[in-house]
């Protein structure tokens, strides 16, 4: 077999062709020496352009992106489960949890990349949701999608949100909750969406500090609605908010929370803005409220949904 004698060209040439290996080849790559593995990590740390998605759930993987191509490593444990899609690489383990960790850290290692979003089902490895979750205390996390389906890993959810930090985006997609649950959010997410937040209480909402917050099924009441945007008005909470969504009881809904200074706003891209915002609202009218220092959020509601948007500007 002819042999290329990449690591003899001249630095430019050699990473042009580095440039042209895909995150795969580059890790294959990496593996051959411990001098190539450095060459390959230098490179990377310069050139790095891959985003690294890794999934704690029935699916088992971790994907390597970078623009519209994507590279997906899958774990399975039944060899009837193996997939020979050219573009996947299967493993077989009883240990997936600790060989997914293993292998993001490698991966890290190699192509300098990071950890764009991971996703983390409770109910896959109940038994190993802590191991996880301390792993995920140290990592540099942009996106989490948390899920379960059952109240008894609650606790394991409490200590998740007590113990990592998510730079952009937080998404709680779990189904119940114990009657007394009760967890932290992390406050450092640009962006919290939670789709059943009957756990958080009004107390809890005015201690939030996220930019961008949307929940679905509350139990936050319109009138404690009312109190919210009375405080945001006074600069006693929410100084950072920029966009806000929440169901509400009803048609009526409006007259309680809007029983404060308001008028109809003048903004005649406002619709727009908010269609882009928050996925195409039907809303008839917007009302602009003015803060203390000057400061003005327009906010309407949805009808048909019974859901309240809100938008700084």
């Amino acid at each position: 077999m002819t042999t290329f004698p990449l690591f003899h060209l001249p630095l430019v040439a050699m990473e042009h062709v580095l440039c042209m290996m895909n995150p795969c080849e580059l890790i294959d790559l990496s593996g051959v020496s411990t001098r190539v593995h450095r060459t390959v990590a230098s490179f990377s740390r310069t050139k790095s352009k891959f985003q690294v998605v890794i999934a704690f759930t029935e699916e088992r993987r971790i994907s390597i992106s970078v623009g519209d191509e994507c590279w997906t490593l899958r774990w399975t444990e039944k060899k009837s489960e193996v997939d020979k899609n050219v573009s996947e690489t299967n493993q077989f383990s009883k240990h997936l949890p600790k060989i997914l960790m293993g292998a993001y850290n490698y991966i890290k290692d190699v192509l300098k990349c990071q950890l764009h979003l991971v996703y983390f089902h409770l109910d896959s490895f109940p038994n190993q949701n802590k191991l996880i979750t301390d792993w995920l205390g140290v990592q540099a996390i942009d996106n989490i999608k948390i899920g379960n389906v059952d109240e008894e890993t609650n606790d394991d959810l409490k200590y998740l949100g007590s113990n990592i930090t998510v730079k952009e985006k937080f998404m709680l997609t779990t189904s119940d909750y114990k009657d007394d649950f009760q967890m932290e959010i992390p406050t450092m997410s640009s962006e919290i969406l939670i789709t059943n937040s009957r756990f958080i209480n009004f107390e809890q909402f005015l201690r939030l500090k996220n930019p961008h917050i949307a929940f679905f099924r509350s139990l936050v009441t319109d009138q404690e609605l009312n109190k919210f945007l009375k405080s945001w008005m006074a600069c006693k909470s929410h100084l950072s908010l920029e966009a806000f969504e929440i169901n509400v009881s009803g048609p009526e809904a409006m007259e309680i929370i809007m029983d404060l200074p308001h008028e109809e706003t003048a903004d005649e891209n406002a619709e727009e803005t908010f269609k882009k915002k928050f996925n195409n609202p039907v809303v008839e009218n917007w009302f602009d409220i003015k803060r203390c220092d000057g400061n003005v959020a327009t906010v309407g509601f949805r009808y048909d949904k019974h859901r309240f948007f809100m938008l700084t500007r």
